[in-house]
């Protein structure tokens, strides 16, 4: 899940995106533990550069290990050059993610969207994203400072527009 301080309609394409952070160190020859901070941490496979503290690294290898990722950038072949990267945050333009499929979405692009019923009546803002494991659930705050949870299933969430800004729900009926 790709955090941004951003909603979805703010970003811009050379945005930066968060999307993990180093943790450690990983053997002698430079390869850093990355705690990936988004849903879909395969992308590292994907990218070919990436920002270290707001600096430019090629990336030359990414694999996983245990609940993080190792990676291996140009420049860093020894572990104490690792060492001092440690607590650095890794990220990547907006424009250099991975496209997604036709109806998926990174989290952040539905941070801040506003939320209407079919018939148009606002709702308020996804403020989170809960994941459940079974599926996930949009936490949206009101108006009025209240939370609504939305279950991420087609029967309650019937529509998102990234674009304008716009998720269309139905309410589920509690009994």
């Amino acid at each position: 899940m790709e955090r941004s301080s951003l909603s979805a309609t703010d970003m811009k394409t050379d945005e930066m995106i968060i999307v993990g952070r180093i943790v450690a160190p990983h053997g002698v020859r430079g390869d850093l533990r990355i705690l990936p901070d988004t849903d879909r941490p395969e992308i590292f496979k994907k990218l070919k550069t990436i920002y270290i503290g707001g600096k430019p690294c090629h990336l030359l290898s990414a694999r996983p290990h245990k609940n993080v990722y190792i990676l291996h950038v140009e420049g860093v072949d020894d572990r104490n050059m690792a060492e001092t990267l440690i607590s650095k945050v890794v990220e990547v333009p907006f424009s250099e993610l991975p496209k997604r499929e036709e109806g998926s979405y990174y989290y952040f692009q539905l941070i801040g969207l506003q939320v209407v019923t079919e018939d148009g009546k606002a709702v308020g803002t996804v403020k989170e994203i809960i994941e459940t494991g079974a599926n996930n659930v949009y936490s949206i705050s009101t108006p009025e400072g209240k939370e609504i949870l939305i279950p991420a299933i087609p029967s309650c969430v019937l529509s998102i527009d990234v674009e304008a800004g716009r998720m269309t729900v139905r309410l589920p009926e509690w009994e």
